[in-house]
């Protein structure tokens, strides 16, 4: 989706007036969601990163499974094991 697309979706989905403020207070500001957003269970990145090194250090993923698994990109899940997140 384009950023064109994604802003007449954020106007249907929060309306005229929210979007208004919205564009008045983050103009300029670049926003990602990520896959997966709706889902709160990793707000807590501390507790994320813990329990994805609790699965690498039990051998019973691979990285790229953590990555599918927690929904990051290989290189990030490195990191994380690395202590670099």
């Amino acid at each position: 989706m384009n950023s064109k697309q994604a802003l007449k979706l954020l106007k249907e989905i929060i309306g005229d007036a929210a979007y208004k403020q919205v564009l008045e207070q983050m103009a300029g500001a670049t926003v990602y969601f990520p896959t997966g957003a709706g889902n709160a269970e990793w707000l807590d990145k501390k507790q994320r990163n813990m329990s994805l090194k609790d699965d690498f250090y039990s051998g019973k993923y691979e990285v790229r499974d953590l990555a599918r698994k927690y929904d990051l990109s290989i290189s990030r899940v490195y990191k994380i094991i690395q202590n670099r997140s």
